[in-house]
């Protein structure tokens, strides 16, 4: 059998959050590898993974200390902002190592696989959608087993130029998938973003479900728009696993819409009290498929926060982006949630397509009368896959194609932003977005949201460091005033 290694490419935390907000950064488990890898191992392939940012392994250091003569297929995963740590990875395999094929997926090649293929010529072929099935084919192809033309969801260069096979089907029951091989991952090394944590930031995830059917313009579907999850008794082997394994206490549960299937969501926290598990979750999800009873019963189970994505305070901007949803809707489930007493994480976008300052600023009033414990703003990024992409594109508004300044924490990592609303300037943006943070974390009422949650000595220097973070900030903006 083939050995294969699996890669997550190197991007340090200050590259993805710019050196100030590089602490609140987190740094999480790749669990779309570790499926792929379970997936592998059932079907009696050798394989292992490589997670270069909490390993802070660098590329030369992969291709010299990680990759053998015995390895025969290199996947790599990468979202946009990681191009150029891939082309250069992929190109550097290649010089070292002629003979490995090199294979790579996730929501940016998926979204281009013709361009991916074309731009970085050492990679070999592109894995379109869910991976799990496609690389064990691929696997088999080159181990003589299954011809290339028949593995479906692959694209791959040939005599012809690029070729796209049929696209590969939904898996639509996720628990015929093996449980991800966590074991093949630093586990201890990770922790999620400080805003997600109670107390230390060791969190690992748990991916709940897969699809979403609703429309927002800035979303490129990854998993498709048919919602499917793991049965209640995968979800809690998975639960106990991390407990007994890890030691874990608290766990993020990541579904595109977990909510959006009352009846799994109630039968899961039912479980999970019934088996009397001792872990506090937080989890995303969308304001309108929430309800009082839902969240009782999720509050019972252990749920501390909710991540919802508000993005707009413009009824406007929330139409043209078809988030489905009204402002009024927005402020009656801020109010239930807090109300149960689930801690909420709301999500603001800036510079949505034809968005004014004016609106801007409605965006960040709209956050502060909401009243999230945490509040994050977001530069928009037109991602490649989604509609907004496809528009902005097809209207010549995209700035550029340097795939790895395609990030929204663009103002405080200091990217050269790929969109900028007609009217309004990539400077003032980069700076709305740090003043978006100080507008609304420099406030009484918040800060005293913030003492109301200490814990732990943890959570005290969480709060020092982005106390520290906004004053710096501001004295900065205060000096170019004055310059």
């Amino acid at each position: 059998m083939i050995k294969v290694l699996l890669i997550n490419p190197p991007l340090t935390v200050t590259e993805r959050y710019g050196t100030e907000m590089k602490e609140f950064g987190g740094v999480s488990e790749p669990l779309g590898l570790a499926y792929i890898a379970g997936n592998l191992e059932k079907n009696g392939f050798r394989v292992g993974i490589v997670d270069a940012p909490p390993q802070e392994v660098s590329i030369e250091d992969i291709v010299t200390h990680h990759i053998d003569e015995e390895i025969t297929l290199v996947g790599i995963t990468f979202l946009s902002p990681m191009f150029d740590s891939v082309r250069k990875l992929a190109n550097r395999i290649k010089e070292l190592h002629p003979n490995v094929k090199i294979i790579v997926g996730g929501p940016h090649p998926s979204a281009l696989p013709e361009d991916t293929l074309k731009e970085i010529q050492s990679i070999d072929y592109v894995c379109i959608g869910e991976g799990e099935r496609t690389i064990v084919e691929v696997a088999e192809f080159l181990s003589g087993e299954r011809e290339i033309k028949d593995i479906k969801g692959l694209a791959y260069k040939n005599s012809n130029g690029v070729r796209i096979n049929e696209p590969r089907p939904i898996e639509k029951n996720l628990d015929t998938l093996p449980k991800p091989s966590r074991h093949l991952l630093p586990m201890t090394k990770y922790k999620l973003t400080g805003s997600r944590t109670k107390g230390s930031g060791f969190c690992p995830t748990i991916i709940l479900a897969r699809g979403c059917p609703f429309d927002c313009q800035f979303c490129s579907h990854p998993f498709g728009k048919t919602f499917r999850h793991h049965s209640v008794e995968r979800i809690i082997g998975e639960i106990e696993e991390l407990v007994e394994n890890y030691g874990t206490r608290q766990i993020n549960f990541e579904a595109d819409t977990l909510t959006i299937d009352k009846r799994f969501v109630v039968e899961l926290c039912q479980r999970i009290i019934d088996r009397k598990l001792d872990i506090s979750w937080t989890c995303e999800s969308r304001m309108d498929t929430i309800d009082e009873e839902m969240l009782r019963i999720m509050k019972k189970a252990g749920c501390w926060q909710i991540s919802y994505g508000v993005e707009s305070g413009s009824q406007r901007l929330l139409d043209i982006i078809h988030k489905g949803i009204t402002k009024e809707k927005v402020i009656e489930t801020f109010k239930i949630t807090k109300k149960i007493g689930i801690s909420i994480r709301g999500f603001f976008m800036l510079g949505l397509p034809t968005e004014t300052v004016e609106e801007s600023y409605q965006t960040i009033k709209f956050a502060k009368k909401l009243n999230p414990l945490w509040a994050q703003f977001t530069v928009t990024i037109p991602y490649p896959g989604t509609p907004m992409f496809a528009q902005l594109d097809k209207e010549g508004s995209i700035r550029h194609y340097d795939w790895s300044n395609y990030n929204t924490w663009g103002g405080w990592a200091d990217k050269m932003l790929p969109y900028v609303p007609e009217g309004r300037t990539e400077n003032e943006l980069k700076n709305l977005q740090k003043k978006a943070m100080r507008m609304y974390y420099m406030r009484p009422g918040a800060f005293f949201n913030q003492l109301k949650t200490i814990s732990s000595y943890d959570d005290i220097k969480k709060l020092a460091k982005g106390f520290i973070i906004l004053v710096k900030t501001k004295m900065e903006a205060n000096r170019e005033l004055k310059g």
